[in-house]
């Protein structure tokens, strides 16, 4: 089934394209991301808990003379990534269905496809693989169809992730290599046999090190954590309504990914060697972030840099090394991706309407379009962090897993200010651009059906895992626990 949730939107990328009229690719766009995130979410409740572990497993030789091959699997880690791709997507379709062009909806397709091979992806060339080929259509969302200053955004988001790419392939093509010749058998780019040999790695730290690095430069120019965040609020900015929604919602989030299921699993010592490092850099992203958002005029540019904010917590939780923290990292990846996700979306319909993004202009929105109003103002809510949505969770168990460990209790006091910041930030948005009377020029036009069925799921998760977070923890434990424990028998310390 994984393979039907990668092959369908591909094919259907290519389909698209051989229409002669724009209708039926944007159907068939709809039809396809429907379909997929009615399978994965079939995958997620069908996952067994009490197995816990990779399930709905496929390995297929691909090329077999340097062991890779077509090797997919979900966890609890990967799971809600996946879904979220595929419910992004379909909203993505919804909410930019006035927009003409084929190769758009093929290009969303074709970005779904690619995020979704890399979420499953067990073997890292196959992960390699994936993850670049989420470059290409995002670079040509936003370099064609965003708005002014678009090749200028979409160009520095291609360099500074192909920068972090060439790190990575060296760094998975050195680790493979080192670790078969320190076992004495073939190579291997096998997830789980790169786990199991791991521990050799304890014989060449600097190695380990270097390698750790690698992977991690690739990762925080994703998440993007500070100081690899600039090429995020120029991309934001100038990508489409839509470009905005999957970049936010899960395209960062294979950052944070990406250290938790390679970093702490291959390279646990150099981890703990870093943890200061990264620690650091979390607390300078929460505090940077927030404070450079209170200065933004633009509403977009503004959420861009509150992201970096939220980001800070990721890495704070993940540098914790404590269960409670990796929690709640996780938790705060799929909080932010369906609130930002959300939050891109309410601001891409409100500026469509006013014609503008800068936040002076804007005001009365709430008794001006009401429904609008309500959706935005709940959204920043989640933005805020506020309890009773999905991003307090994140946060606040973040949080306590930063303050449970003695090496990061510190950084964690010093992020409180951060969460101070970043919500006095968006009660302060919601005063300027929601509050007051609206002007002469304010449009009255408030949601159509479409748009309110788009944002309607996205709100409902909002709440559901702010209020209910049993129904989205037991699978992020599933995964956290396993890979926190053999973090502490390969680094032979416990964690708090």
């Amino acid at each position: 089934m994984i393979t039907i949730l990668i092959a369908l939107p591909l094919l259907a990328a290519g389909v698209s394209t051989l229409f002669r009229d724009e209708r039926s690719s944007k159907w068939l766009a709809l039809v396809v991301s429907g379909l997929t995130t009615l399978i994965s979410l079939g995958l997620w409740l069908g996952y067994d808990l009490d197995r816990g572990g990779f399930q709905y497993l496929t390995q297929v030789a691909w090329i077999p003379g340097v062991g890779v091959s077509y090797l997919v699997g979900l966890d609890g880690l990967s799971l809600p990534f996946v879904f979220l791709t595929a419910l992004l997507t379909l909203l993505a379709v919804m909410t930019e269905w006035k927009r003409d062009g084929k190769a758009f909806f093929a290009l969303f397709l074709l970005l779904q496809a690619a995020l979704t091979g890399a979420f499953a992806a067990l073997d890292l060339i196959l992960f390699f693989f994936a993850f670049e080929l989420g470059l290409i259509p995002m670079f040509f969302i936003i370099g064609i169809w965003g708005y002014e200053e678009r090749r200028y955004a979409a160009m520095k988001f291609l360099l500074y992730s192909l920068v972090g790419s060439v790190l990575l392939l060296a760094a998975i093509l050195a680790t493979a290599s080192w670790l078969a010749a320190a076992a004495g058998g073939p190579i291997s780019f096998d997830l789980r046999v790169l786990i199991e040999r791991a521990p050799l790695l304890a014989a060449a730290p600097t190695f380990a090190l270097l390698a750790c690095l690698g992977f991690l430069a690739a990762f925080l120019i994703k998440l993007p954590a500070w100081p690899f965040h600039t090429w995020l609020p120029h991309a934001h900015t100038q990508a489409p309504t839509a470009g905005s929604m999957l970049l936010a919602g899960v395209l960062l989030k294979l950052g944070g990914y990406g250290i938790i299921r390679f970093n702490l699993t291959l390279f646990p010592d150099a981890m703990l060697t870093l943890q200061p490092l990264l620690a650091t850099l979390a607390v300078v992203g929460i505090l940077y972030g927030g404070y450079v958002a209170l200065g933004q005029s633009d509403l977009k540019r503004l959420i861009a840099y509150s992201s970096v904010n939220h980001m800070g917590f990721v890495l704070l939780g993940v540098a914790s090394l404590t269960a409670l923290g990796l929690h709640g990292a996780v938790y705060q990846m799929i909080a932010h991706g369906v609130i930002t996700g959300l939050l891109f979306m309410l601001v891409g319909m409100l500026s469509k309407r006013t014609h503008t993004r800068a936040i002076a202009a804007m005001k009365g929105v709430y008794t001006a379009m009401p429904v609008l109003g309500s959706l935005l103002w709940l959204a920043m809510l989640g933005g805020a962090g506020a309890p009773g949505m999905a991003g307090f969770i994140g946060e606040v168990v973040s949080l306590m897993g930063a303050f449970a460990n003695p090496a990061t209790a510190v950084f964690a006091a010093l992020a409180v200010v951060g969460v101070l910041v970043n919500g006095g930030l968006m009660f302060w948005t919601i005063q300027r651009v929601l509050q007051g009377e609206p002007g002469s020029e304010t449009p009255k036009d408030d949601l159509s059906g479409l748009e309110l069925a788009a944002a309607v799921p996205l709100v409902f998760l909002a709440i559901l895992w702010g209020l209910w977070p049993p129904s989205l923890s037991p699978y992020i434990d599933s995964a956290v626990q396993p890979i926190l424990a053999a973090f502490e028998a390969t680094v032979r310390v416990v964690l708090p």
